[in-house]
């Protein structure tokens, strides 16, 4: 082939085909002006216009598939410029540049941080502006970031390291009041980013306690603390009352319950542990009081309870005592010891202590038939019922406080099984008793009857009816030819001794009743005027 150029610039490629024909070996080829043979089996010629650089661009096709170029020297637009033109097998004549570089062909060109082609997407590790995707960008890398808000604020819902706001981040988010990142549940902040507060159910510190609930009743009280005997409230099933305060002398103890009697507090109204006041048994000896009435003895001297010193004091202590036997202490600090005594406390305002006591029975009187120095210096006998009694007669002095006398007479029924007749009382006044370690006497005593007939006591070895004793049988009394009033008599009017009395039937007691009043109708044992008596009893005050 060769290129001609005219004057416009147009090269003229002339093709000649030449054509041969040989044996098995015998080929077809080409010649070019260098010499250089190709092999081709058709040639079309194309003319082509160029405006710098002309070149011509033929298509050959043959059975080897082989492409011949031919380059002619002569093609030159000016002297000292060569072109070589291409023959290709497409018959069009193109011209070529290269494209210019942009985000998304797959190269990181300058100014790109990377490329990753038709993979740039704004979820994915490269951006569609060729941006490497990072934290704060303003788009979500899909698979590694939760969000991405393009902001530093870490109050908002996507907060630092491109994660969603949660509750334990250690950001503030909204909806939360706190947020301190950890996992304790009993700080100041709660795993549920609320401030620890009573009442949610999390025992946070300086809380005993928190259920979750405002029942005031249970275990844990509204303010979580724990519920306590004390607290002002009361914990139900379990205490009997709760008033918040430390006085035990109200309606509800320190124990949290009503005060009670074997609570083992001072409780209520008592005067001491578990006693006294008007609930409790009184106390004993030695305890707190405030009245007699707190103490067994009655008696209470000091704010402690004491013994008193005889039935009038007990009663001046406490006018409701009953009748019955009591403790006292005659002398006090003295040298008797304490004993026991019958008190009588309903006549003429009681008060009056049993001295000495002769029943029917002979053999329980035995013990009182004694000389002076035994009736002086020895209480004989028993306090039991129907038993013969006799207090030392030393004694009797110390109770002659208000020189009071009380004969007590229970007449003796001749029917009815011998029953007692009810009480006849006979007082007497103003009656002195002197007592020696040689006699005892009885003066200015104002009596309604003949309690006495003498001033002198005669007993088995002293006295002026020393005979009345040893020759009848009576027990130490105050005789004077023998008595009206007989604590015990045998002779002419029974065989042995009893007890007896010759003016019950018309001289009337302190509350003016006479025999005929008290024994019911029934017939009383009587002898040569005297009534027998089952009891008589002789108190002092």
């Amino acid at each position: 082939m060769r290129w001609n150029w005219n004057s416009r610039g147009v090269a003229t490629l002339a093709a000649i085909v030449l054509a041969a024909c040989g044996g098995d070996d015998a080929g077809t080829g080409t010649t070019t002006d260098t010499g250089t043979t190709t092999e081709a089996s058709t040639t079309e010629a194309t003319t082509v216009t160029s405006s710098s650089d002309p070149s011509t661009t033929a298509g050959s096709e043959s059975e080897g598939s082989s492409d011949a170029t031919t380059t002619d020297p002569m093609m030159t637009s000016d002297p000292g410029t060569t072109f070589e033109p291409t023959t290709t097998d497409d018959p069009t004549t193109t011209t070529e540049t290269e494209p210019d570089p942009f985000c998304g062909d797959g190269n990181v060109d300058d100014g790109e941080e990377c490329d990753d082609g038709d993979g740039n997407a704004d979820d994915a590790a490269c951006t569609l502006s060729c941006v490497a995707a990072i934290c704060g960008d303003g788009l979500v890398w899909a698979g590694v970031e939760e969000c991405d808000d393009g902001n530093a604020d870490d109050t908002d819902t996507c907060v630092a390291g491109c994660l969603n706001a949660t509750c334990g981040d250690g950001f503030v988010g909204p909806g939360e009041s706190c947020d301190d990142g950890n996992q304790a549940n009993d700080d100041e902040c709660s795993n549920n980013c609320a401030p620890a507060s009573c009442g949610d159910g999390i025992v946070q510190m300086g809380e005993a306690c928190d259920d979750g609930n405002q029942v005031e009743t249970d275990d844990c009280l509204a303010t979580c603390a724990a519920a306590s005997c004390g607290d002002g409230v009361l914990h139900f099933g379990v205490e009997g009352c709760d008033d918040g305060n430390a006085d035990n002398t109200d309606g509800c103890t320190t124990l949290c319950e009503q005060p009670a009697c074997d609570d083992e507090i001072l409780s209520g109204d008592e005067s001491d542990v578990d006693c006294g006041g008007v609930d409790c048994d009184p106390c004993g000896l030695g305890d707190d009081c405030d009245a007699p009435d707190d103490c067994e003895s009655l008696s209470c001297e000091m704010g402690l309870c004491t013994l008193a010193a005889s039935c009038k004091q007990i009663k001046d202590g406490n006018p409701n005592a009953p009748s019955g036997v009591y403790m006292v202490d005659l002398d006090g600090m003295g040298g008797l010891d304490p004993m026991d005594v019958i008190c009588e406390m309903d006549t003429d305002g009681g008060g009056w202590t049993l001295v000495q006591r002769t029943v029917w029975d002979p053999a329980q009187t035995d013990a009182l038939m004694t000389g002076y120095m035994v009736w002086r210096l020895m209480t004989v006998g028993s306090l039991q019922p129907d038993m013969g009694y006799r207090m030392a007669g030393e004694s009797w002095m110390l109770l002659n406080v208000a020189k009071d006398h009380l004969l007590i007479h229970r007449a003796r029924k001749s029917n009815n099984n011998n029953a007692s007749c009810e009480p006849l009382y006979y007082v007497g006044t103003n009656g002195t008793l002197t007592i020696t370690n040689v006699q005892a006497t009885i003066t200015g005593l104002a009596q309604p009857v003949n309690m006495v007939n003498n001033s002198l006591l005669s007993t088995a070895d002293s006295g002026p009816s020393q005979s009345c004793i040893n020759v009848h049988q009576g027990a130490p009394w105050f005789y004077s030819g023998c008595c009206s009033t007989c604590p015990t008599f045998a002779g002419n009017y029974w065989p042995v001794r009893h007890p007896m009395a010759n003016y019950i039937a018309a001289n009337a007691d302190f509350f003016g009743k006479v025999l005929g009043d008290v024994c019911g109708g029934d017939p009383v044992m009587l002898s040569n005027g005297y009534y027998g008596l089952n009891v008589m009893e002789y108190y002092l005050r």
